[in-house]
């Protein structure tokens, strides 16, 4: 809520009415904006596979210490299912 806030304040600073018809530096913002936004998640996808295969690796060495199946895993996973805790608990 509060980046759509803050979104309403500067678009109104980026089109200027000094600038129409064009509003080339309005433009020039959104796209500069954009290309942030693709790289943000490009980022944010990088971390959430790595996170994921950090995870993976961590049940499969559970698996093998535990000497569980992957039936032993779904109980696990329904057991908990309802825990109330985070990914990271």
């Amino acid at each position: 809520m509060a980046t759509f806030s803050v979104g309403n304040i500067i678009g109104t600073e980026i089109f200027q009415p000094k600038d129409a018809p064009a509003y080339i530096p309005g433009k020039s913002a959104i796209m500069a904006l954009l290309a942030v936004q693709i790289f943000v998640s490009y980022t944010l996808r990088w971390v959430n596979i790595r996170l994921n295969k950090q995870r993976q690796k961590k049940l499969a060495e559970e698996k093998v210490r535990h000497g569980w199946s992957d039936a032993d895993v779904q109980r696990e996973r329904e057991r908990h299912a309802f825990a109330d805790l985070t990914d990271k608990q």
